[in-house]
């Protein structure tokens, strides 16, 4: 990816121009500074920015990218926030969610690409033709990231994106609003399933007491963020769980067009967290849900039990994610897209 955006922050060149990664842990800090600093420089001097979050958007990615946004323009930034897919309607109560665009066109100075692991998670938000001399900024945490920006941000120790986005508007002594605030916290609250997942630290609940103090509500969000779901994606959920197997220690389930026609369901994506209940059978190691998309490509989310890594079998598939919660598209059909997926799978938990 670095062939669009030659310059990483953190790589010096060697004698044959090619870039050479410091492999110390100190070098790793010396690189992680220098990444913040570039980025802040980059900010300060853009004025027109394209601040894009990755397809099919989680609570961290819509609120990541609305605390960025609104942050920016409290500096007089003119700044434009776009995603593929439009945020799930339980984000509503978000201010400036209805801001979001789908599109990329326009004249921009810099891109900001927020919670994404690399460029095709972005979608048709970005126009290579438009946009590749644009030099872009990346603010991440998912460990498989790419590198594909032309200075990275990447810190795969934070539990969501959110709390990258929060470090980056205190360093630019940005105030936060009630409304950042919200934001933030809707996406630390989702990516940590209220604090509980392995990858909350003091640092996470430091940073969600902050916002909590700055305004938003720990009990209001994980109720829309996380509870409150329609009666349809219920419905839709106790199908799913009906028609999921058990093979290997691998419980899955696969979603078709036919059935979300067959019951009515309006959202032509996403698995209404299903695969987030299968992991929770005491005899899963890993669940997989795939779900066939209207071109016939196949979505496929994965969780698994502390000790496995399913983001490194996303990551071998194109995809990316968590250590514990990963994902990726696969073409169809779907029978070939779960005999590929089980047989790695099962390779995985073989190898633990």
């Amino acid at each position: 990816m670095n062939t669009r955006y030659p310059y990483t922050a953190g790589a010096e060149e060697s004698d044959d121009g090619l870039q050479q990664f410091p492999e110390s842990e100190e070098g790793e800090r010396r690189s992680s500074a220098r990444a913040w600093v570039d980025a802040e420089g980059y900010l300060r001097r853009a004025q027109r920015i394209l601040a894009i979050t990755h397809l099919a958007p989680d609570g961290d990615a819509i609120g990541s990218l609305l605390a960025f946004g609104r942050g920016m323009q409290s500096l007089g930034k003119a700044v434009t926030m776009a995603c593929q897919d439009a945020a799930h309607p339980r984000f509503n109560y978000l201010g400036g969610v209805h801001d979001i665009r789908q599109s990329g066109d326009g004249a921009f100075d810099l891109l900001v690409a927020i919670d994404a692991s690399d460029l095709q998670r972005l979608g048709t938000i970005f126009l290579p033709v438009e946009h590749s001399r644009v030099p872009m900024v990346v603010f991440d945490h998912h460990i498989t990231n790419t590198q594909f920006g032309a200075v990275n941000v990447v810190d795969s120790n934070s539990a969501s994106s959110s709390e990258i986005i929060f470090k980056l508007l205190r360093r630019m002594d940005i105030h936060i609003t009630g409304e950042i605030a919200s934001a933030l916290l809707t996406g630390i609250i989702t990516d940590t399933l209220a604090f509980r997942t392995s990858s909350t630290t003091p640092e996470t609940l430091a940073t969600a007491m902050d916002l909590m103090r700055a305004g938003a509500s720990l009990h209001d969000i994980t109720r829309r963020a996380l509870v409150l779901r329609s009666y349809d994606s219920i419905h839709f959920l106790a199908a799913g769980i009906m028609a999921s197997q058990l093979d290997d220690g691998i419980v899955y389930a696969t979603i078709t067009r036919k059935m979300r026609k067959d019951m009515g369901v309006k959202e032509e994506r996403g698995d209404a967290g299903l695969v987030g209940t299968l992991i929770t059978a005491m005899e899963a190691s890993a669940a997989a849900v795939f779900v066939e998309n209207p071109d016939g490509s196949i979505d496929v989310g994965l969780r698994c039990a502390p000790g496995l890594d399913v983001s490194q079998v996303a990551f071998e598939f194109g995809g990316g994610g968590h250590t514990v919660a990963a994902g990726c598209t696969l073409p169809g059909p779907m029978r070939d897209a779960v005999n590929r997926m089980l047989a790695r799978l099962r390779r995985m938990i073989r190898e633990q």
